[in-house]
């Protein structure tokens, strides 16, 4: 078990918050396990969903102004997700209480995902 308020805490508690966001289920391994891949997996009617990796910055005693994004780290997930038939999406929560962004806890949770993924063909 992580210690309250460590980063590593704090990353499972945004784990939690994406998958009861997106109706999801975390992964067990926490996206470590080669057999399981990703931190949430979401489903939907129309297709297999979502695989989402989640990234967290900032903790209690040293709130975030910035997250690093590397285009190898949606690349990653990406190849992950598509392997499973699922559309990749990267979340991100920065611990920064002040940012008027932020929500009762004090996060700022962002989701990356490819445009051509939410657009509608027709």
């Amino acid at each position: 078990m992580a210690a309250r308020g460590s980063t590593k805490a704090l990353s499972v508690k945004q784990e939690e918050r994406i998958s009861r966001a997106y109706g999801g289920e975390r992964s067990p391994s926490s996206g470590g396990a080669a057999t399981d891949r990703g931190d949430v997996r979401q489903a939907t009617v129309r297709q297999e969903g979502q695989l989402i990796e989640c990234k967290h910055t900032g903790t209690f005693d040293r709130p975030a102004r910035s997250i690093s994004v590397k285009l190898d780290d949606f690349e990653k997930i990406a190849d992950e997700a598509w392997s499973e038939g699922r559309d990749p999406a990267l979340a991100l929560s920065l611990y920064a209480p002040a940012s008027v962004l932020a929500d009762s806890g004090g996060f700022v949770d962002l989701v990356v995902r490819l445009v051509r993924d939410d657009v509608v063909s027709g």
